[in-house]
């Protein structure tokens, strides 16, 4: 596959680093077949790179995403209805696969985000949001439930009364308020999101590799577990970390560096 392969997205590709930018902004960057046959492809791909450290996603023109591109969609439905779940779960295992792959993802929510939209930015590791983004689930609205996986990410991102509460009445959300209930982790202002973007990305892309694969296992299954298992994954993934002399040379810097004197109270 090459970037100009793709029809809905643009892609760069440093080596080490994958930027993916939806790219359909007359659209809002809403989703049709040939959206998610491309963001298939694409993550399909980052599952089988060992030299990628990370993976960033944002939309191109001033929405994020609309979720998914119904009107398009609706002119192949009938000939899709028969196998309504299986395409679903297609669709999810695409999604899935933000959450999935072993490089952490980071997605910067330009702005609207909503339906699936908003369901794709909950499956990456590292959510930042622009000032001016917007986030809304309103499929109860048309009778269908969130079917990518943004009931049980959300619900996890908010705690359940807060999902419950956007999912069932289809409330918009404004970024302030996405923040404080844990949807994004930052918010800046429009103009500074791609700096924001990069200085993410850069910081995590210098990591001795696979130690932010390994920290995300621990963060995602550690809740989950006993307080001692937790604590095991956290111990198994440092013994392989510690036997990487890249790894011991990062010791021996930080230890020296200033910075460490700049983190004492």
């Amino acid at each position: 596959m090459t970037a100009d392969d793709l029809k809905t997205l643009t892609v760069r590709d440093s080596g080490t680093r994958l930027d993916v930018t939806l790219n359909r902004p007359d659209e809002r960057n809403a989703l049709t077949f040939a959206a998610w046959d491309d963001l298939d492809r694409v993550m399909a791909g980052v599952e089988m790179r060992d030299d990628l450290r990370v993976v960033t996603l944002t939309g191109n023109g001033p929405a994020f995403c609309a979720g998914v591109d119904f009107g398009t969609i609706g002119a192949s439905l009938e000939a899709e209805k028969g196998s309504y779940p299986s395409f679903i779960r297609r669709w999810a295992n695409i999604v899935d696969r933000f959450e999935r792959v072993p490089q952490p993802s980071v997605v910067a929510i330009n702005g609207p985000a909503i339906g699936a939209g908003l369901e794709m930015a909950l499956a990456c590791d590292i959510r930042i949001a622009s000032d001016r983004a917007v986030f809304a689930m309103p499929q109860m609205r048309m009778g269908i439930v969130p079917d990518v996986g943004g009931t049980s990410r959300l619900a996890r991102a908010t705690g359940e009364a807060f999902a419950k509460d956007m999912i069932l009445t289809s409330r918009v959300v404004g970024a302030e308020e996405a923040l404080r209930a844990g949807i994004v982790s930052r918010v800046v202002e429009h103009d500074k999101l791609r700096e924001e973007l990069e200085g993410i990305a850069t910081a995590v892309e210098s990591l001795p590799w696979p130690s932010a694969y390994f920290a995300s296992v621990a963060i995602d299954a550690g809740p989950k577990l006993d307080p001692r298992r937790a604590a095991d994954i956290e111990a198994i993934a440092d013994q392989v970390m510690l036997r990487q002399d890249e790894v011991w040379k990062s010791v021996s810097d930080f230890m020296a560096s200033k910075g460490l004197r700049g983190l004492e109270r």
